[in-house]
């Protein structure tokens, strides 16, 4: 299970507001972080926000490009040091100078992470602003699953937050299957609840017959019936590794459900696969995720293709 995470940090309280999450689960499953501040050189938006947030004087405008890429890094490790001592477990710092998005997914690799952490906007893709763009890019291309969270409405209720339950959704395909695992691994790591979901179709009129057929509640109970039957075997398996786990069917639209599952209980973290392609290719599974992740009050684990 994860054993070393990277949480890369921005200096806004956007970024930070994961910080929570990883430092509880570092805790639950005996990991190390790995906190990581990438400085852009042809952006000093990180050094004014450390600056604007500290309690010091802003350091002079730099003379020289050369001379703004020192203060930036310096004003970052800086930076990192404080964070460090908020995160109280096994951490280490990391300073480097990139692009955000590409460092990030390099540095992970880098420093042998199997989890990245971030924080993302809720907003649509034409309006999300640098850091939802960031980690947007960044879960579309790192072979690496990634904890996504809200800032906004992440609702951590304590100084460490270790997941209570993790929320396994499933549509009876491998690739949401591939999820399986890991959230029995992460329950048994943070002695938590696991919660298998599945979403049965709305009701629907068909043309047969003049006036449209109903087909309804006969075919809306047959798709329980066949989903309670299909959860009942992962809650069985979860039960014979030690998970207390339980299985939710429910009739609507997946994502909204999800969310609303997810917001239902307190510290509830939901792990989700996806295809990894981006943008009008998503097909039905990572359009959800990416719902999910970008609504849910609590954290999202997102699997890559393959993981």
């Amino acid at each position: 299970m994860f054993k070393h995470i990277l949480l890369p940090l921005d200096g806004s309280e956007e970024s930070e507001s994961i910080s929570k999450w990883v430092a509880g689960l570092a805790r639950a499953l005996g990991a190390r972080v790995t906190l990581l501040a990438v400085v852009n050189p042809v952006d000093r938006s990180l050094l004014d926000r450390v600056s604007r947030r500290g309690k010091g004087t802003p350091p002079p405008a730099p003379e020289t490009e050369e001379q703004g890429l020192e203060q930036a890094v310096e004003g970052a490790k800086r930076y990192l040091a404080a964070q460090e001592r908020q995160i109280g477990a096994d951490v280490e710092t990391l300073v480097v100078t990139g692009s955000p998005a590409e460092e990030i997914v390099t540095q992970a690799r880098e420093v042998g992470a199997d989890l990245i952490a971030m924080a993302t906007h809720r907003e649509s893709a034409l309006a999300r602003g640098v850091l939802g763009s960031v980690t947007d890019r960044v879960l579309h291309s790192s072979h690496l699953p990634v904890m996504a969270v809200q800032p906004k409405r992440g609702r951590s209720r304590s100084d460490d937050t270790v997941p209570a339950a993790i929320i396994v959704p499933l549509d009876g395909s491998e690739l949401s299957e591939a999820a399986v695992p890991v959230g029995t691994e992460l329950a048994k790591g943070c002695n938590a609840e696991l919660v298998f979901m599945r979403a049965v179709h709305f009701p629907h009129f068909g043309m047969t017959a003049p006036g449209g057929v109903y087909a309804g509640d006969d075919a809306v109970e047959g798709q329980k019936a066949a989903a309670v039957d299909y959860l009942a075997g992962f809650v069985e398996q979860a039960k014979q590794a030690g998970v207390q786990a339980r299985a939710e069917t429910f009739v609507g639209m997946p994502a909204a459900r999800i969310i609303e599952e997810s917001n239902a209980i307190p510290n509830a973290l939901a792990v989700m696969s996806t295809n990894g392609a981006g943008g009008l290719k998503r097909f039905v599974l990572g359009s959800v995720t990416d719902k999910v992740v970008r609504s849910s009050g609590n954290p999202v684990i997102v699997l890559p293709p393959g993981d």
